[in-house]
């Protein structure tokens, strides 16, 4: 009885490491972005249409959290905060 209680816990851990769940192959979504590229009203403001136009995959708490000042938009200097803490670095191209 030990052994099928052992082997049936064995099979429930095996299965839910190799879940997409549990990958820690999962990439991050990529928001290396320019910003003269995201502002398209050329406001030097990039607003959340702006931003879910030029990331369609993003989620409005990524903006949010771009957003250091909390004013409903990103200016230059917040974006380039927002990537670094992304782990990107400031090319100074955008």
């Amino acid at each position: 009885m030990k052994k099928i209680l052992f082997l049936i816990s064995f099979i429930f851990l095996f299965a839910a490491f190799i879940s997409p769940t549990y990958s820690s192959d999962q990439k991050k979504p990529d928001y290396s972005g320019h910003f003269g590229d995201m502002d398209t009203d050329g406001n030097s403001l990039v607003n959340w249409g702006e931003f879910k136009k030029y990331f369609p995959h993003a989620e409005e708490n990524v903006f949010k959290d771009a957003d250091g000042d909390k004013n409903g938009s990103i200016d230059h200097d917040e974006w380039h905060k927002f990537k670094e803490t992304q782990g990107y670095s400031h090319d100074h191209k955008g």
